[in-house]
């Protein structure tokens, strides 16, 4: 078997153990075996795989992430069962006397004695794992002792997801339950107490949760919650691609890591946009993230703007570091990217080969539009100087805009003259490296194609499925 024949045998190997969760599956059953030690590992083994796999997804959560109805919502999308520990726990702690120390401690936001905890949970686990049900359980485990139980009881989870959220959000959703759970016992408690109460409160969460990660090293992915409050798609969309493409660090395959190279005066933007909102992965233009930093007014600020004023090439100690930032951020570790407007340099295109495995684009897009079509474009593009966006004469979004808007629309400069001349060989520079180079994941355009044709083909070629459409 030569070279070849072995890098195609190796590549249908990992296709087949992709499409089939091989590595999940041994995963899995290994884990089992470790944790129930059967007295016949084979039979033990037999009986597992006739039946189907019970799916274990535990969320917990900062205080102010509202952790039981984004849970809810997700066991009902997915078709699992929910078991909400804190509406449990809250039914036994009802009918309980105001002097129980548990009761006292469900009040005031504090952490609950662990063996009152696990035996209202216990039962609820054994029952869905015999009954074979997939199921989310809320607010669990949310300490070491908690997380032991699980380990002890070999309800290893398939997912342990914490949401987080800041401090200030966190203490005043703690102030308003105190607040209500006092008046619901008809007690008072006044404004500096409960902010007494809430910091106490907040602080016993920091302490656990440090012993819980250490204890579930490698399970808990982290989601910020605050990060989504902009994106066109909720935190329900996020944690279903968590679940369904389950990150790990022998997965033969990642989320969609698109890289789109298109030549100036190309509406990138707009395919990148509409791309990120049909795979439900973020949208890096780098652009943007050079604007977030102007907009900081720091000491990195002045030499980004002149650079751009200059129509040169910001320094790529600027670009990279904001580009490796966003791609290690949890929005796109989870879901995946596509980055628009890099690279744009040699120095960046070595970068984008070196990059580690986790952040390594799975598809590479060259839109190698010729000089002639670049320049058509370019004696078409309007700039609106009020909302920054840009438009295509004879595009649909230009004949839709209004009369106010089209007054304001003009040409930049660097879309004319010499900066465009400029602009068009040094991107002519990239395609010539990229094209030479041995990217075995590169699909390229000539320009020609439509809009709908690029994006298309794109999302078929990265073959994104869901678990249900697989």
């Amino acid at each position: 078997m030569d070279r070849v024949q072995k890098l195609d045998y190796q590549k249908s190997m990992e296709e087949y153990f992709h499409t089939h969760k091989v590595n999940e599956l041994l995963e899995n059953l290994f884990e089992e075996l470790i944790v129930n030690k059967p007295k016949n590992p084979i039979d033990y083994l037999i009986s597992r795989l006739k039946r189907k796999p019970v799916k274990r997804i535990f969320i917990t959560g900062n205080p102010g992430t509202d952790v039981g109805t984004t849970g809810l919502a997700l066991a009902n999308s997915l078709g699992y069962k929910c078991v909400d520990l804190s509406q449990l726990i809250e039914n036994e702690i009802s009918n309980l006397e105001k002097t129980n120390n548990n009761k006292k401690n469900f009040m005031e936001c504090r952490y609950i004695d662990d063996e009152f905890v696990i035996n209202i949970l216990r039962n609820e686990l054994i029952k869905c794992e015999e009954e074979n049900i997939s199921y989310i359980v809320l607010d669990f485990p949310r300490n070491r002792t908690q997380a032991i139980f699980l380990k002890s009881y070999g309800l290893l989870p398939d997912n342990a997801i914490l949401l987080k959220t800041s401090r200030e959000k966190s203490l005043e959703s703690i102030k308003d339950k105190i607040k209500n759970n006092y008046e619901k016992e008809e007690m008072i408690k006044n404004d500096e107490e409960i902010n007494i109460l809430a910091n106490i409160s907040l602080d016993e969460f920091d302490i656990n949760l440090k012993a819980l990660k250490d204890s579930f090293n490698g399970f808990y992915q982290e989601i910020n919650i605050d990060e989504y409050e902009d994106k066109d798609y909720d935190i329900i969309d996020i944690l279903s691609n968590l679940i369904k493409f389950k990150i790990r660090a022998n997965e033969t395959r990642n989320p969609p890591h698109i890289l789109l190279i298109a030549p100036p005066c190309y509406n990138k933007g707009k395919i990148g946009k509409i791309i990120s909102n049909r795979l439900k992965i973020a949208h890096v233009d780098v652009m943007d993230l050079l604007k977030k930093e102007i907009e900081a007014k720091n000491e990195n600020s002045k030499n980004i703007l002149e650079a751009l004023d200059k129509n040169e090439n910001v320094d790529n100690k600027y670009v990279l570091k904001f580009l490796e930032d966003k791609l290690y951020s949890s929005d796109c570790s989870i879901n995946g990217w596509i980055i628009t407007g890099f690279p744009k340099s040699e120095l960046q295109i070595n970068y984008i080969e070196n990059m580690k495995s986790q952040i390594k684009p799975n598809l590479i897009v060259l839109i190698d539009a010729d000089e002639r079509k670049i320049e058509e474009n370019a004696n078409k593009k309007r700039y609106d100087p009020l909302t920054g966006k840009s438009y295509i004469e004879g595009s649909e979004e230009y004949a839709k805009l209004g009369e106010d808007e089209l007054s304001r629309l003009a040409k930049r400069k660097q879309d004319e003259g010499e900066i465009l001349m400029k602009r068009i060989e040094s991107f002519k520079n990239v395609a010539d490296i990229i094209n030479k180079r041995d990217f075995k994941n590169l699909i390229k355009f000539n320009g020609s194609e439509s809009e709908n044709q690029i994006i298309e083909t794109i999302i078929d070629k990265i073959g994104f499925k869901s678990e249900n459409e697989s």
